[in-house]
């Protein structure tokens, strides 16, 4: 079976859109909020296709901030889908609590993984991985990149001798360099695990690179440590079809060393990041520990270490074994060589996902997990009660989901647009990614040089409908904040 690679429209596939929720508001303005954000609704800018969400657990006790999503396409969602609604954009988005986007930035080149809030020379930024995917196995071939307050790309990161980077992972560290994946095909001789002569093999690659200046800090490549024996994918009969033996998804910095997680080795291992030596396996078929009472995990996504001294994880889990994917924690005694479960956390659905995923630890005891290949996200409390669920009401999904908080400040201008209605005039406000507007002033007159404000209605989602009496021929909206401060203005355009 060939590798293709997956491009925009392989991506997207899409299921009808749910009906509009319209909220009055006092006086004479009206906000449409949405049951999540419709592309072929927002009038303001119908250049934006976000997908439509669906929150089955409204938000109770909830850490602060937003969710970060990459929309991309699902191979999981049910193949009996009704037909497509409109055209909808992979990309990045931030939404909040109720399912509308806050912030969506469409895919400038393929698509994109793994949004996340990072520090960068002391200011919080976004991350993200552009490329294109090579399926299967499913690894990627390109960039990272990292955005101010501003949505400004400020720097663009690749692996160096001769490599393209991969989708699984982008750590900036305190140190101004950046941990990242990459894959290199080698040729093998893989009949001693069954396999054929000059076999085409995928190997693991980690890289630690200097992200001012380019250069490459460390590398560590898995066949030089990790042999194929330990792998749990099968080994192909067709020399031209790749072994993906180890599959890299995840590495954090642990001290002198880095921990690393191998989805088809179902281990994590601690290497040392002076000799690239593995200190030591934790599950897999060669594991240094004992694992405990239901700690083993397989095809496993996402490890950190944390303060405590513990391990989280996405444990994908086995059809075979337990089957039910987790978001997990472990008690890891070096000493004694023990892995201990201290957590364990399914979806209410008692979702399997086949692949992707993560467990993000939040404050207070809270995890939040994206359920991968399978199009959901959960906020659990510290007992594992859900606080939050919900999941893409398209056929599309999300490597991981994050819940961080975010202030976006951006450079552009508000988008407005109006149309005429029976008795009044309906405008619509945006401004995608402004995080800190409370609410749309609006203006209206008879040219575009003589505007006057008519109306202050509150923000209400991604874009907000606000019905202005009678008939107007040019308006505009000024975005205010809490405090009534003016951030933004828009262009005033002709109703149409």
């Amino acid at each position: 079976m060939s590798a293709n690679k997956l491009d925009r429209r392989s991506v997207l596939r899409l299921l009808a859109a749910a009906p509009l929720v319209p909220a009055a508001l006092s006086g004479t303005a009206q906000a449409a909020p949405r049951a999540g954000t419709l592309g072929a609704d927002l009038v303001s800018r119908p250049d934006l296709h976000p997908p439509l969400m669906e929150i089955i657990t409204p938000a109770a006790g909830t850490e602060p901030g937003y969710v970060l999503l990459t929309p991309t396409g699902a191979s999981t969602m049910d193949a009996s889908a009704p037909a497509p609604r409109a055209p909808i954009q992979p990309g990045s988005m931030l939404m909040d609590d109720t399912g509308q986007a806050v912030w969506f930035g469409p895919a400038t080149d393929g698509v994109q993984f793994d949004l996340k809030v990072q520090q960068y020379q002391g200011k919080p930024v976004l991350t993200f991985w552009e490329g294109s995917v090579v399926v299967p196995p499913g690894f990627g071939h390109g960039t990272f990149v990292v955005l101010d307050e501003t949505y400004t790309r400020i720097a663009e990161v690749a692996p160096v001798n001769g490599l393209t980077g991969d989708l699984h992972e982008f750590i900036i560290t305190p140190q101004g360099t950046a941990l990242l994946l990459a894959y290199r095909e080698v040729r093998v001789d893989t009949t001693p695990v069954g396999g054929q002569p000059n076999s085409k093999v995928l190997e693991g690659v980690v890289q630690e690179i200097d992200i001012a200046s380019g250069e490459l800090v460390f590398e560590w490549n898995s066949l030089e440590h990790v042999g194929l024996d330990e792998t749990f994918f099968p080994v192909p009969k067709d020399p031209e079809q790749f072994h993906d033996y180890i599959h890299l998804n995840s590495i954090c910095e642990d001290g002198d060393a880095v921990l690393i997680s191998a989805r088809c080795t179902h281990a994590v291992y601690r290497i040392d990041r002076k000799s690239g030596d593995v200190k030591w396996r934790l599950c897999g078929s060669k594991s240094d520990f004992a694992m405990g009472d239901d700690a083993a995990f397989a095809w496993q996504h996402d490890v950190r270490r944390h303060a405590d001294g513990s391990l989280s994880l996405f444990d994908n889990a086995d059809a075979a074994g337990r089957g039910k994917s987790r978001g997990m924690t472990l008690q890891v005694d070096e000493s004694a060589k023990t892995a201990t479960l201290l957590r364990s956390a399914e979806s209410p659905e008692g979702l399997l996902a086949p692949n992707q995923g993560n467990a993000q630890m939040l404050a207070n005891g809270h995890m939040f997990v994206g359920w991968g290949g399978k199009p959901y996200f959960t906020e659990f409390g510290p007992n594992d009660e859900v606080l939050f669920h919900g999941r893409f009401a398209e056929s599309m999904g999300s490597y991981r989901a994050y819940r961080a908080q975010w202030v976006g400040k951006p450079t552009d201008s508000p988008a407005v647009a109006g149309q005429p209605g029976d008795g009044v005039t309906s405008v619509y406000a945006s401004w995608n990614g402004a995080t800190e507007v409370a609410t749309w002033r609006v203006l209206a007159g008879p040219d575009d040089q003589n505007l006057a404000p008519v109306l202050d209605a509150p923000k209400s989602g991604f874009e907000t409908k606000i019905d202005v009496q009678g008939p107007q021929a040019f308006v505009a909206v000024e975005a205010l904040d809490t405090g009534g401060t003016v951030l933004g203005r828009s262009a005033a355009v002709a109703v149409a």
